[in-house]
């Protein structure tokens, strides 16, 4: 049987920079390309050095693909494409290639504008990166070349998020990023086709944790929104004052605030709702 390579170039042991090289059958495949929030120098960033010392990554790479949109996923791509240098194809969902150059740009403002931080990409990397990026739909097999095959399936988590097969001949691998398997107010569980891969590569920061149930956290989510409405829209600590300012990305905090949404609907919204769930 070949030998498949998997090396992770970030998040092997850690929680960040998620970044894994798979070669498959004579191809060279990378998953994600994030970045390590914490960090302020070279090590938020994959070592792509290990792919090569010298030299562009479009020599080295049949392919990049992108799962979702957190930054310890997708936050090194500008320094990669642009900086580090890669001009190969780029696959992401197409909420994914939406949403990503808005949370890049948005850190880039943190670092560099209010840090003062360099050695980082700039709005007009973020904007050349994201010329690169072929959406992907899912279920959708992609041919990246005559035998390099790619199809990518809903991962729930966050919108746009995906879990990708990856199949080089009779050899295949699959890759799951982040993903859920329970079912939320806004979001599905993840899926994918009955499938034997040669390897299965999965996301696992909260494998062992033990979470309380939907119902536990959307009370207490609700019991501190009301409290601080209490406070005049601050928080504990915090003066009295008129403002309460919701604004998470998360897909745990996502589906609360659609609690919230749900709980401050009428009696008659919230059955039309129940209904069309059903």
């Amino acid at each position: 049987m070949p030998e498949i390579k998997v090396t992770p170039l970030g998040a092997g042991q850690d929680v960040g920079r998620s970044c894994i090289l798979v070669s498959i059958g004579g191809k060279n495949i990378m998953l994600d390309c994030g970045m390590h929030m914490g960090y302020n120098d070279d090590r938020r960033f994959p070592d792509f050095s290990y792919i090569t010392q010298n030299g562009r990554l479009t020599d080295f790479l049949d392919c990049l693909i992108i799962s979702h949109f957190h930054l310890d996923h997708c936050g090194a791509l500008p320094y990669m494409s642009e900086m580090v240098g890669y001009d190969g194809p780029i696959y992401m969902t197409h909420p994914t290639k939406a949403i990503c150059p808005i949370l890049l740009e948005d850190f880039r403002k943190i670092t560099v504008d209010k840090k003062g931080e360099t050695n980082f990409f700039t709005s007009q990397m973020i904007k050349d990166c994201m010329k690169k990026v072929i959406p992907l739909n899912l279920h959708q097999t992609v041919q990246v070349d005559d035998e390099l095959e790619i199809k990518a399936y809903y991962a729930g988590h966050v919108l746009g998020a995906a879990m990708v097969h990856i199949k080089v001949g009779s050899e295949s691998v699959v890759y799951t990023g982040d993903y859920n398997m329970t079912p939320d107010r806004h979001l599905g569980a993840a899926w994918i086709d009955k499938c034997r891969p040669d390897i299965l590569i999965s996301e696992s920061t909260y494998a062992t944790t033990i979470r309380d149930s939907k119902r536990c956290r959307e009370r207490d989510f609700l019991k501190k929104v009301h409290e601080s409405i209490e406070r005049g829209g601050k928080g504990a600590d915090e003066p009295k004052g008129s403002n309460l300012l919701l604004h998470w990305t998360d897909r745990e905090s996502q589906s609360l605030l659609q609690t919230f949404h749900h709980m401050d609907q009428p009696e008659d919204s919230k059955n039309v709702c129940a209904e069309k769930h059903v």
